[in-house]
């Protein structure tokens, strides 16, 4: 395990390749020096820098077009969120430039070797940040994806509303039900779809109010063609992250009439367990792992921590932190959610089972 911060430092001046020599002799760094970009460009591939400080104004290329090369070089892909430090004489170099085609930061000469390593640790630490703020984003946005997924593939129309009742959102199963267009139905108010309109709406909102979830409720919804279409309703109240009610998700599912009063909506509560718990998973429990296993390996990185029981507790961390974000990628990839027996009269989502679904 990588125990030292792996510098790349591009500069034709021998005086400031010796002074960058200085400032990153300890153990805590492993400085490499390169008189030319395209050296460096040649061993960023092998060596994966944690970060490259490179002199604007080199003998074959300039310090502009190294970060270019590297961000276009096929090779280098998988690197291209290495930050690059700009060293610059002061007002010979148009700074905003550098910063528009990505530049992490820019130094301008001249400086000491403790302020070139002050410089350089800020710009990783800022950069790690960065990327701890990408990923959290990047967890939003995988949620929003899996969420999308479950609610399009399901067989089930599902229907979202404000809190006066206006369509938010519908399915592609509940435009199919209703013979209406996504945006036929977008701020429509729902009553208008049920048999008996209004009197309907105001009597689930009164469910609602009093227990925030109304299951197996039977119902029956005019189609755009007239048909009077029988349902089965799962009805559940949406709220924000302050608790504060945002409107109502219902998942309908169509049935016979020899079945109408008898069918069981357990498959369309197992569904809406999925949509209601889909966002948390990815967010409140994904989103913590990224400072667990960055806290956990730093401290592993540590030469000063001797102590094997505590390396071993640290392992173990990072071991089970891994596995429960194999669970979440697991169940990202959940489109059809299979239940199982837990224990007695207690069922849970089965994921491996969910996962061998087709």
């Amino acid at each position: 395990m990588k125990t030292e911060k792996k510098i790349f430092y591009i500069d034709c001046d021998d005086r400031y390749r010796n002074v960058a020599e200085t400032a990153f002799k300890s153990k805590a760094y492993r400085c490499s020096l390169f008189y030319s970009g395209t050296d460096a460009l040649d061993q960023i591939a092998d060596e994966r820098p944690d970060i490259v400080v490179v002199d604007y104004f080199l003998p074959d290329i300039s310090g502009e077009e190294v970060y270019t090369r590297f961000l276009t070089d096929p090779r280098l892909r998988s690197m291209e969120k290495i930050p690059f430090i700009a060293l610059t004489n002061n007002g010979k170099v148009d700074k905003s430039k550098l910063y528009s085609l990505g530049f992490s930061a820019c130094l301008g000469k001249p400086f000491h070797a403790h302020e070139l390593r002050e410089f350089v640790e800020d710009v990783i630490l800022t950069h790690q940040l960065k990327m701890e703020e990408f990923r959290f984003w990047e967890a939003i946005r995988e949620s929003k994806d899996f969420l999308e997924r479950v609610v399009e593939s399901s067989a089930d129309a599902i229907v979202t509303t404000d809190t006066r009742g206006f369509i938010t959102y519908c399915n592609r199963a509940g435009e199919d039900l209703l013979g209406y267009g996504f945006e036929e139905m977008i701020g429509k108010r729902v009553s208008q779809f049920f048999r008996n309109g209004n009197s309907e709406l105001l009597r689930i909102s009164a469910s609602l109010k009093r227990r925030e979830k109304v299951r197996n409720y039977r119902t029956a919804v005019i189609s755009k063609d007239g048909t009077e279409i029988p349902l089965n309703l799962s009805i559940s109240v949406m709220k924000n992250g302050e608790g504060r009610v945002m409107g109502a998700l219902g998942i309908g599912k169509t049935v016979g009439q020899e079945e109408y009063v008898d069918y069981d909506a357990n498959e369309s509560d197992r569904l809406a367990v999925v949509l209601e718990t889909a966002v948390a998973v990815n967010h409140a429990i994904n989103n913590p792992l990224v400072p667990i296993l960055g806290n956990a390996q730093y401290l592993l990185q540590d030469e000063r921590l001797v102590d094997e029981e505590v390396r071993r507790r640290l392992r173990v961390i990072v071991s089970n932190a891994r596995r429960i974000h194999d669970v979440t990628q697991k169940l990202a990839r959940i489109t059809h959610p299979v239940s199982k027996e837990y224990l007695k009269g207690t069922r849970m989502l089965d994921i491996e089972g969910s996962l061998q679904y087709h």
